[in-house]
């Protein structure tokens, strides 16, 4: 047991990577179960989303960080709104892209957006600098 203790202590960065990478791979499961598959998008596709199919940006981060600085157009939900059932979409019918929170995708948050029945799901890998360097760019 002491060399197991061992082991962790000393290669606990890997061990974070790849309970990472389990998640990750977790989440593209659960959304498949769900009815749908969670697609990763860039800044232009996900604009294109926006202005061709009405797509709906949701801000995960909390509050206070988007306050400092948000996509504009996108909406504030914080994750935990999802986690303790506060979450409120009003339109399922549209897709939905998701901006990360601190970096993440929750699962309990993929799970409630595919339970209430939207079956468009995007994870948008970028960030505001991306968001915001596609804009300039694109005029």
């Amino acid at each position: 047991m002491q060399s197991f203790l061992e082991l962790i202590a000393h290669y606990w960065l890997e061990g974070l990577v790849l309970v990472g990478v389990i998640v990750f791979f977790a989440i593209k499961k659960l959304s498949k179960f769900f009815g749908g598959e969670a697609i990763e998008v860039t800044a232009k596709q996900a604009i294109e989303l926006i202005e061709q199919q009405e797509a709906i940006l949701i801000d995960l981060a909390e509050k206070t960080v988007f306050e400092k600085g948000h996509i504009p157009g996108a909406v504030s939900m914080p994750g935990i709104t999802f986690i303790n059932g506060s979450a409120r979409l009003e339109d399922v019918s549209k897709p939905i892209i998701l901006l990360p929170m601190k970096g993440l995708f929750p699962m309990p948050v993929v799970q409630f957006i595919y339970s209430v029945g939207v079956t468009k799901l995007y994870l948008f890998k970028g960030n505001l600098n991306e968001w915001e360097k596609e804009v300039r760019d694109s005029h």
